[in-house]
């Protein structure tokens, strides 16, 4: 096993030839320092804001003493200290965070930033859905519902629909993820085995993405551990096989994982709308904000 913690930084606007090789050789791409701040603020001021609204709630509701709010906490701190103060301690993870996909503008301007969609164009081109698939991740300190184990994307997916589709998924912390927090672990090469059976089931009650790959279906390569730093993210394809460590940490491991692929290919997911990120073609398509995003479930 391996950590990986150093790679080629991207050439200004996309990927190196031997960024691109790499990914097709391993299934997946660190790239350092690619986010600047103002792509990722304003969602993490949003779910910040989310966690002013889950301690008021919890404290109007009783369940949290008015003098343990820690106002003065920072955002990878705050959440886990007001909810172990909390009576009931997954309270507010409940009520406020179990909810992953929200479409809001702060989620849009992340999804939609510059230098994220040129190094998606680098592997599929200039014609780039944003994939009705996204989450944030709130992985809270000891949480076993959010221990996601082995397993390939396109198996959450509609794999008869989907299974030509290359779609890319960027996997970006919103803090520093480590091994000890619960960052991902990828096998490399894994990509080449095709659809894996996903025999596996955590048992766990209240699971978010439980369906997996059990130890002895396991594909041989190397497995790598990803720690980033904020601003750094790691690319992956449909069928890498990934997984997301247990946090042990007394930090949340905030992180979004966001999904690509070639307008009019399918997604897998043809009943949820993505939307168009960049389309060098049909400009006047591309969505301009969480608005027209949202509009699209209005229509669907």
């Amino acid at each position: 096993m391996s950590t990986q913690r150093n790679s080629e930084v991207s050439q200004q606007g996309g990927l190196t030839p031997q960024q691109k090789q790499q990914f097709r050789d391993d299934g997946f791409l660190f790239v350092r320092n690619l986010l600047p701040n103002p792509a990722l603020q304003p969602l993490i001021d949003e779910l910040a804001q989310f966690v002013d609204e889950g301690t008021r709630a919890a404290v109007k509701h009783g369940i949290l003493n008015p003098s343990e709010t820690y106002n003065n906490e920072p955002f990878e701190t705050r959440l886990a200290l007001v909810s172990n103060a909390c009576s009931e301690p997954n309270w507010i993870w409940s009520n406020y965070f179990r909810d992953q996909k929200i479409r809001t503008a702060g989620m849009f301007t992340l999804r939609t930033a510059p230098a994220l969609l040129d190094v998606v164009e680098a592997l599929i081109g200039g014609e780039i859905l944003a994939h009705p698939q996204f989450n944030f991740r709130a992985k809270m300190p000891n949480q076993d519902i959010t221990v996601i184990p082995w397993h390939q994307d396109l198996a959450y997916l509609i794999p008869e629909e989907a299974g030509d589709t290359l779609v890319v998924n960027v996997w970006l912390p919103l803090v520093r993820a480590t091994e000890e927090n619960g960052c991902m672990q990828v096998i490399r090469g894994s990509h080449r085995f095709d659809l894996i059976n996903h025999n596996f089931q955590d048992q766990t009650p209240g699971h978010t993405g439980g369906k997996g790959i059990s130890d002895i279906e396991l594909p041989p390569g190397d497995i790598v551990t990803a720690e980033l730093d904020v601003g750094d993210v790691l690319l992956t394809s449909e069928r890498v096989v990934h997984r997301g460590l247990p946090n042990r940490a007394n930090t949340v491991r905030w992180s979004v994982d966001t999904r690509y692929s070639q307008i009019g290919l399918p997604t897998g997911r043809e009943s949820v709308p993505g939307f168009v990120a960049r389309s060098r073609e049909n400009p006047g398509n591309i969505a301009k904000s969480h608005h027209d995003w949202n509009r699209l479930f209005a229509s669907n």
